[in-house]
C-alpha cells in the first residue's frame, strides 16, 4: 500500500513539474516567435521609464527623453493611455526643439493611434499653430501681389533659404496637409473652421477652385456660428462659379453657386447691406450669363446638326429665361432666321422642290428627259424590265 501511494506521488510531482517545464517552454515560443514580428514585449519597468522621461522633459533634456518616450509609445504591449502619452510627449520634444515638421509627423501619429484620447484636442491645437506659422509665407506673398510686387523673386528666395523649423520642400503644401490633420481629427472643434478656411483660401488663391469650393462649403455647412461663415459664403460663390470649367461643360456648380445666392439674401444678415447686396447681384448676374451661354450654345448645337426645331426651342428658352440679356437678342435673331427658312421652304412650288431641281440636273447630264426612263416623281412607279426585254 505504500509504495503504490509513493509512486503515485512520484508520478504526480514529475506530471506537475512537466506541465510547467511545458508551459515555460510554450510562453518562450510565443516570445520568441513575437519578437520576429513586432518588437513589443511585456515591459516590468514600464512606469520607472516613464518617470524618468518626464523628468528629463521638465529638465529640458529633450534628445534623451524622446529617445525614450519613443520607445515607450511603440511598444503596444504597454497600457493604452501611457503609450498616448508618451507619444504626445515625444512630439513636444520636437516642438520644443523647433524640428517641426517632425513634431506634426509624431502628432499625427499619435492621433491615427489614439483617435478619441484625452490628448487629442491639445495635439490639433499644437498642429494648427505650427501650420499657421508655415502659411506666414503664402500670407506675405499674397499681400505682395496685391502690392504689386515681384512674387517670383520672393518665391526664389524662399526656395533656397534652409530653416529646419520648415520643410525642405513644400511648405505651403504640408501647411494644407497639417491643417487637413486639425479638421479632419477634431471636425466639430474649436479651430475646425479656421483650419478648413485658410485650406479654401490658400487653394482659392492658386486657382484651385474646386477644392476651395470643398472646404468652403464644409465650413459653410458644419459651422453656421463661426464668424468665418460669412467671407466663406462669398468665396464659395466665386469658386463654384468658375469651377464649372465654361459654359460647354456640366452647368451644376453655376446652379448650386445661384443657389447660394439666394440662399444668402434669404436668410443671412450680414448681406444685408448695400455692399453686400450689390456682390451677390454682380455675382448673381455672372452666373445667369454663363448659364444663358450654355442655353444658347445648346441651341446652336441643334441649328448646326439641322435639328430646325429644337434649335427654335432652346432659343425661345433663352429668350424667356434671361431676358434683357445679349443671348436673347442673339436667340431672337436665330429664330428670325429659322423661321424665314421655315416660310420660304413652304412657299417653294413643286417644281422648285428639291425633288425637281435633281430631276433637271440629271436631265442635263443624260440629255434626255427623266419621264422616259420611267421615272415620274418620288412617288412614281419605275417599270420593271421582263425577261425579253433584257435578252434583247
Amino acid at each position: 500500500m505504500r509504495h503504490r501511494v509513493a509512486v503515485f506521488a512520484t508520478l504526480t510531482v514529475v506530471a506537475i513539474t512537466g506541465c510547467q517545464a511545458y508551459k515555460s517552454v510554450k510562453a518562450k515560443t510565443y516570445q520568441t516567435a513575437r519578437s520576429l514580428v513586432t518588437s513589443s514585449y511585456d515591459d516590468p519597468n514600464v512606469d520607472r521609464k516613464m518617470a524618468d522621461a518626464e523628468q528629463r522633459f521638465e529638465a529640458g533634456e529633450f534628445a534623451s527623453s524622446r529617445k525614450i518616450l519613443n520607445e515607450l509609445a511603440s511598444n503596444t504591449l504597454n497600457p493604452e493611455l501611457l503609450s498616448e502619452k508618451a507619444r504626445f510627449l515625444e512630439a513636444e520634444c520636437f516642438r520644443n526643439e523647433r524640428k517641426y515638421p517632425d513634431a506634426v509627423d509624431t502628432y499625427h501619429k499619435m492621433l491615427v493611434d489614439h483617435s478619441s484620447g484625452p490628448y487629442r484636442e491639445r495635439a490639433c491645437q499644437e498642429i494648427f499653430k505650427i501650420a499657421d506659422y508655415w502659411l506666414d509665407d503664402t500670407r506675405a506673398e499674397i499681400q505682395a501681389a496685391q502690392e504689386g510686387e515681384n512674387v517670383f523673386k520672393r518665391r526664389m528666395t524662399r526656395l533656397f533659404h534652409v530653416d529646419r523649423t520648415k520643410p525642405n520642400l513644400d511648405v505651403e503644401g504640408r501647411a494644407l496637409q497639417a491643417l487637413e490633420h486639425v479638421h479632419t481629427n477634431d471636425i466639430t472643434g474649436p479651430l475646425a473652421d479656421k483650419a478648413l478656411f485658410w485650406s479654401g483660401y490658400v487653394n482659392f488663391y492658386r486657382g484651385r477652385y474646386e477644392e476651395a469650393d470643398q472646404h468652403f462649403s464644409m465650413l459653410i455647412e458644419m459651422h453656421k456660428d463661426s464668424p468665418l461663415r460669412p467671407t466663406a459664403t462669398e468665396l464659395a460663390i466665386i469658386s463654384k462659379n468658375n469651377s464649372t470649367g465654361g459654359a460647354v461643360y456640366d452647368g451644376q456648380k453655376a446652379a448650386e453657386a445661384l443657389q447660394m445666392v439666394h440662399h444668402a439674401e434669404a436668410s443671412m444678415p450680414e448681406f444685408s447691406s448695400e455692399e453686400k447686396s450689390g456682390f451677390l447681384s454682380r455675382q448673381k448676374l455672372a452666373i445667369r450669363l454663363q448659364q444663358a451661354e450654355k442655353d444658347y450654345k445648346t441651341a446652336h448645337y441643334y441649328e448646326q446638326t439641322r435639328h430646325p426645331g429644337s434649335a427654335y426651342f432652346y432659343y425661345e428658352i433663352v429668350r424667356r429665361r434671361y431676358p434683357g440679356t445679349k443671348y436673347s437678342d442673339l436667340a431672337t435673331a436665330r429664330m428670325d432666321q429659322i423661321r424665314g427658312r421655315a416660310e420660304a421652304a413652304a412657299a417653294t412650288p413643286p417644281s422648285e422642290s428639291t425633288f425637281g431641281t435633281m430631276k433637271k440636273q440629271l436631265d442635263r447630264l443624260v440629255g434626255k428627259p427623266l419621264a422616259e426612263t420611267g421615272v415620274t416623281n418620288a412617288s412614281g412607279s419605275v417599270p420593271i424590265p421582263n425577261s425579253s426585254d433584257l435578252q434583247k
